[in-house]
């Protein structure tokens, strides 16, 4: 509780209870939930009514009010399950430096967003210095946080050493877990929520990470997809979180090989690529290499700059 900043994680979800509430009766309340949350390291559930979700939706400014394209969803949980998930989260944070390859700067600590922008200014200095042929390859994940497979998810944490009552925490909080959305003036309906790692809840984030980190390890350690060799290193994937940038040599070949890796991690792992609004910049290609890049794997070209985070 003496992590949760006023203001922030504090609106109340479905039950009423927002974290004010929690942080006055902290005495009574603490030894109970700590009860139920060590349960569940034990193989225990959480009632289905402490996993219940409200969905607001929020329009947004100028657009249409009868399409649902323009309204944002909102999901507000519970403040028991946000204390539960971010005592798993404060437990999880602190090993995700050993966890997750340094080319991953979201949500790790003391990693930068800065540190990938100025290795890849750098890297396509060095590309451009030496005219080789290479492309760098902006990957739009579709839905990628709502998309995550729960049984991919708990055998990846299991597969990365966590141990077993970590991983059953985890599972408790995210089995059983479900939806309704606020419509005014009609009663909410509840249905249940399958897969994804949740918006509003301070875990999310970090087993997104750790979901993902097996395909960035496989494009990485992949023979066939060649990132930029500088002095016995390569260097082929920055990301931040779902946003991933890729630097590949030999592309045409590197291409070939990446398509099949992306097609497999979707089947198990629920990510999808949204190859229409992926963007790839040619760097010293042959004009029908760059063509073949945008007839041949669906790639949008971007012939001249490419936008990576907004920079």
């Amino acid at each position: 509780l003496r992590h949760f900043c006023p203001g922030r994680y504090e609106g109340p979800g479905p039950d009423g209870f927002s974290g004010g509430y929690y942080k006055a009766l902290r005495p009574e309340l603490v030894p109970f939930l700590t009860s139920v949350f060590n349960d569940c390291a034990e193989g225990g559930s959480l009632h289905p009514d402490l996993l219940v979700a409200n969905i607001a939706l929020i329009p947004k400014e100028g657009r249409d009010p009868a399409a649902v394209e323009s309204y944002r969803p909102i999901s507000l949980i519970n403040f028991d399950a946000k204390i539960f998930a971010k005592v798993l989260a404060n437990r999880l944070s602190p090993l995700l430096h050993d966890l997750v390859h340094p080319d991953q700067v979201g949500f790790v600590p003391n990693r930068q967003l800065f540190d990938n922008t100025r290795r890849n200014a750098d890297l396509i200095w060095w590309l451009s210095s030496r005219a080789t042929p290479s492309l760098i390859l902006s990957l739009d994940a579709e839905k990628a946080f709502d998309r995550v497979e729960w049984p991919f998810l708990f055998a990846t944490l299991s597969r990365l050493g966590l141990p077993d009552f970590y991983v059953n925490m985890v599972r408790a909080l995210y089995s059983g877990m479900s939806a309704q959305v606020r419509v005014p003036g009609s009663s909410p309906i509840r249905f249940p929520i399958c897969n994804g790692t949740r918006q509003g809840c301070p875990l999310s984030p970090l087993l997104f990470l750790l979901s993902l980190e097996p395909l960035l390890a496989a494009i990485r350690g992949h023979p066939e997809i060649r990132g930029v060799q500088v002095g016995g290193e390569s260097f082929t994937v920055s990301a931040y979180a779902d946003d991933i940038l890729l630097t590949l040599t030999d592309p045409i070949s590197s291409l070939s090989h990446l398509r099949p890796v992306l097609s497999d991690f979707g089947e198990i792992a629920g990510f999808r690529i949204n190859y229409t609004k992926s963007c790839a910049m040619p760097l010293y290609m042959s004009h029908t290499d760059a063509a073949s890049i945008e007839s041949g794997f669906g790639f949008r070209l971007a012939p001249s700059e490419l936008s990576y985070l907004g920079i």
